[in-house]
């Protein structure tokens, strides 16, 4: 049988080139790319934001689960109005008077108990400038801490 071409003694790919103790850098090298870039990606995680916002770290609740608090207000969206109640009464955040009027009535309670902080228990349909109006009044009238819980899934929908 007649050989038309010209065949390597060994065939070692590319480990024929290069130093001897290089070798293994060099096999190496794409994993280390791989995992600079898993290390870029880590650093640079809290930094990239798709929408403008502002970002914010949310303090721990200090309220346990199954603990209750002694401040505890109940906010749900009504046609054009958001209702609040806190202690057996009624407020609107829309009018100012009746959003007053709780202002007051959550910094004397506030004043009367040792924990400051307010539990609210808010509906899904609420829009989350209400909620800041209400951690703003909580604010104005001495309140630390207000933690704002969800509706787990399950619980009469």
């Amino acid at each position: 049988m007649i050989s038309w071409g010209w065949r390597p003694g060994r065939t070692e790919g590319i480990w024929r080139h290069g130093l001897p103790a290089m070798r293994p850098l060099v096999a190496a090298a794409p994993w280390l790319a791989v995992m600079l870039l898993m290390v870029m990606f880590h650093l640079l995680d809290g930094e990239l934001v798709a929408a403008k916002g502002v970002l914010f770290d949310l303090p721990d609740p200090g309220v346990a689960e199954g603990e209750a608090s002694g401040l505890v207000a109940l906010v749900l969206p009504m046609h054009h109005e958001t209702l609040v109640f806190f202690d057996d009464a009624r407020y609107m955040l829309s009018d100012g008077a009746s959003a007053d009027a709780f202002s007051r009535h959550l910094a004397e309670r506030a004043a009367r108990t040792d924990r400051k902080t307010m539990l609210v228990l808010a509906d899904r349909r609420v829009a989350g400038g209400e909620l800041m109006k209400m951690a703003a009044i909580a604010k104005r009238s001495g309140v630390g801490k207000v933690l704002f819980a969800e509706k787990r899934a399950g619980e009469g929908e």
